[in-house]
């Protein structure tokens, strides 16, 4: 990654734990595609209390490669059957940001390939 990762928390302390898990996260789709530009993840809380544990986090990640932003943000607090913490909202933003990167590598190998190739002239020598 050319830019380091930019992490963001809002409305929730840091931590260490999910700070490692995101590295984790991005290390895996570095894997995947390597001209990877950069990130930037934000994980927020909608309220400061956590009143019930009914206040789940959202998870924004934005990925920047060449051409383009791919964009993924994980609201849960409007579903009955979410995830309850904030590890498995992160891996889920990351699983569709892995699909998402996939569709833009496969998207570009297809328009490389509909390129027309420039090709050498052939000399008369023998």
């Amino acid at each position: 990654m050319d830019i380091p990762l930019e992490l963001a928390f809002h409305n929730i302390a840091p931590s260490g734990p999910l700070t490692e898990a995101v590295r984790r996260h991005m290390g895996r789709l570095e894997r995947r595609y390597d001209h990877i530009i950069g990130c930037r993840v934000v994980i927020e809380m909608q309220h400061k209390r956590n009143r019930l544990a009914r206040n789940t986090p959202n998870v924004h990640v934005v990925l920047r490669v060449p051409g383009r932003e791919i964009i993924v943000s994980r609201e849960l607090a409007h579903l009955e059957n979410r995830p309850a913490n904030a590890y498995a909202v992160l891996s889920a933003a990351f699983e569709a940001m892995g699909q998402r990167l996939m569709d833009y590598r496969s998207h570009q190998r297809a328009k490389s390939n509909l390129m027309p190739q420039k090709t050498k002239p052939r000399s008369n020598r023998r």
